[in-house]
């Protein structure tokens, strides 16, 4: 509990909720995902709202509004496919770019 959680339960003021738009990366990286009960690859990573989905064909980028189940296996409803596949494209040729500054320093 930080020291403003402490104070503000002895003046009795109820703590704001954290809101966050990016998803916790760990509980959904290494699971395999499946549709319609056929597994469509293994999860890589997330890039904000998105889940990255690799397959031996290519790579996804799945809103995490389609997904229905995340437990051992990540199950997910419809989506767009072709959308998802120029995202992942779009995400795996950015992924390993590294951006300088005009300095020389790393950026990203």
């Amino acid at each position: 509990m930080s020291i403003s959680d402490k104070i503000s339960s002895f003046f009795g003021i109820k703590p704001r909720e954290k809101v966050s738009s990016d998803l916790k990366a760990n509980s959904y990286i290494g699971k395999f995902v499946q549709q319609n009960n056929i597994d469509i690859g293994e999860s890589i990573g997330v890039d904000g709202r998105r889940i990255i989905i690799k397959n031996l064909q290519s790579i996804l980028s799945i809103p995490v509004e389609a997904v229905l189940k995340n437990a051992e296996t990540i199950v997910v409803g419809d989506f767009n496919k072709d959308e998802s596949l120029q995202l992942g494209k779009e995400w795996e040729e950015r992924k390993d770019v590294m951006k300088f500054d005009e300095k020389g320093m790393l950026i990203q």
